[in-house]
C-alpha cells in the first residue's frame, strides 16, 4: 500500500432524536436529503462509527489503514501505549438535551465489560473497556450541564420549591454536607415517588423563573420541553449550568455528572462510547452502577472554563489525560507543523492547505477532515478562517 502524507476522511453520521435537522447540514455541508436528526459526526477509528479513507481510488476503513503499519501511522509511542487511535472527534448538534450522564474511570470500564461479557443483556452497561475523559468546544452558545453544585447551593435550592416530600433528601444533605452526603442525597433524589416527583416538577416549572431567575429557569424548560415527566428536569437545582460561548472550551473528567442541552460544539474524548445514563431518557438507568462511577464532589462553576496556551499560531487546551491533545489554529499562513503522532485536523470554518516538502498538498473546507500519519513529520499549514488539530 503507498503512503501519503494527507487522508482526507469520510465520517460517519449518527442520527439520534435529538439532533438538529440542520446545524451539520447549514454549517457544515454535510448532506441530509432525508431530513433527519443529525446528531452527530464523528471522526476516528470506535467500532461504533470508523472513518474512511480513499486509497489507490478505492475506499478503506481508517482502522484498516493504521493496521497496515501502526508504527509509521501512530507513531511508536502511541503506538506501544494504545495500540491504535485512542481518540474520537465528533461534531455534536443538539435540539433537544442528551441524557444526564458520567463516563466510567478506565478501571471501571475495565472491570464492567469483563464482568458483562459472562452475562446476557440487550442493554449492556459498557460499550467497552475503556475510559472517556472529553473536551467540548462551543461553535455556537452551547448550553450544558456539568459537575455538582455545593451542597449548600442544592440546599437553598430545594428549600425554595417547599415540597413535603422532599424534605427527608434536603434533611440528609443538611446532616452530612459532604461528598458523602452528596450522593446519599443523589439517590434519594433518583427514588423519589411518581408522587413526590409530579408535584415537585409541577411548582418547578411553573415557578422557575420567580424562583431561580432567568438563566435556571432557562434551562428547567427546555429540558421539562422534551422529558415533562423524568426527575432529571430538577438536574439544574443540583447540577452546575454553564452556557458556553461560540470559542469557549470546557473538559469533563470521567466521574462527572453532566448533560449537554442545546447547540453545536466539537468534542474530543478518548475512543470510547460508554455512557451510564441518569434521567432526561427512555433507557435503562442502573442507579447501582452509575452512583459506583460518580464522582460526587462538588465542582466550582468559575473552574469549568478553560484557559487556552496561545502559541505558534495556535491556542492549546491543556487537558491532564494523554489519549489525546487539542488545539485551535486561526488564520495562519505556512505555519510549520512537526507531526509525531497520528493527527486528524477538522475545518470548522473557511479553507486550509496543507503541504508536504515532498510535494504533497492538500486543500479542505468547511466541515472536512484529514487524517495525517505520525511519518507525515514536518509540513506547513495555511488557514482562512480556523481549523481543529486533534493528536496522540
Amino acid at each position: 500500500m503507498s503512503q501519503r502524507c494527507f487522508y482526507t476522511l469520510t465520517n460517519a453520521v449518527k442520527n439520534y432524536p435529538w439532533g438538529s435537522h440542520n446545524a451539520l447540514n447549514q454549517r457544515f455541508h454535510v448532506l441530509n436529503p432525508d431530513d433527519q436528526p443529525q446528531a452527530e459526526l464523528w471522526m476516528g477509528v470506535h467500532p461504533a462509527g470508523i472513518s474512511q479513507v480513499t486509497v489507490e481510488g478505492s475506499p478503506l476503513l481508517l482502522t484498516k489503514l493504521i493496521a497496515s503499519d501502526k508504527m509509521a501511522m501512530l507513531g511508536a509511542a502511541t503506538a506501544e501505549r494504545f495500540g491504535d487511535l485512542p481518540y474520537l472527534l465528533k461534531i455534536l448538534a443538539a435540539d433537544s438535551a442528551l441524557s444526564i450522564q458520567v463516563h466510567p474511570q478506565k478501571e471501571q470500564a475495565e472491570l464492567g465489560y469483563a464482568t458483562q461479557e459472562n452475562l446476557t443483556s440487550d442493554t449492556p452497561d459498557y460499550n467497552d473497556a475503556n475510559h472517556k475523559p472529553e473536551l467540548v468546544y462551543a461553535i455556537t452558545p452551547f448550553m450544558a450541564m456539568n459537575g455538582f453544585r455545593e451542597p449548600g447551593e442544592i440546599i437553598v435550592h430545594f428549600k425554595m420549591l417547599d415540597i413535603e416530600g422532599l424534605r427527608g433528601a434536603i434533611k440528609v444533605l443538611e446532616q452530612q454536607p459532604d461528598t458523602e452526603g452528596v450522593q446519599a442525597f443523589f439517590i434519594e433524589i433518583m427514588q423519589l415517588s411518581e408522587g413526590v416527583k409530579k408535584e415537585a416538577l409541577q411548582r418547578l416549572v411553573s415557578d422557575a423563573q420567580k424562583l431561580y431567575g432567568d438563566n435556571l429557569a432557562r434551562f428547567i424548560h427546555k429540558l421539562y420541553q422534551y422529558y415533562p415527566h423524568d426527575t432529571g428536569v430538577l438536574a439544574p437545582l443540583f447540577l452546575n449550568c454553564i452556557t458556553l460561548q461560540p470559542g469557549e472550551a470546557m473538559f469533563l473528567h470521567p466521574g462527572t455528572l453532566h448533560a449537554y442541552v442545546q447547540g453545536t460544539a466539537i468534542e474530543v474524548m478518548a475512543s470510547s462510547d460508554n455512557v451510564l445514563r441518569a434521567g432526561l431518557t427512555g433507557k435503562k438507568i442502573n442507579l447501582k452502577e452509575l452512583v459506583t462511577c460518580t464522582s460526587f464532589v462538588p465542582t466550582p462553576l468559575k473552574s469549568l472554563l478553560m484557559a487556552p496556551v496561545e502559541e505558534n499560531g495556535q491556542a492549546s487546551y491543556p487537558i491532564p489525560v494523554d489519549d489525546f491533545h487539542f488545539s485551535v489554529i486561526k488564520d495562519v499562513h505556512n505555519l510549520p507543523i512537526h507531526t509525531q503522532s497520528a493527527e486528524i485536523l477538522l475545518v470548522i470554518n473557511g479553507n486550509a492547505s496543507l503541504q508536504h516538502a515532498d510535494g504533497e498538498t492538500l486543500t479542505i473546507r468547511t466541515g472536512q477532515s484529514v487524517f495525517i500519519p505520525a511519518t507525515a513529520n514536518d509540513w506547513t499549514l495555511t488557514v482562512t478562517g480556523s481549523l481543529c488539530r486533534v493528536y496522540g
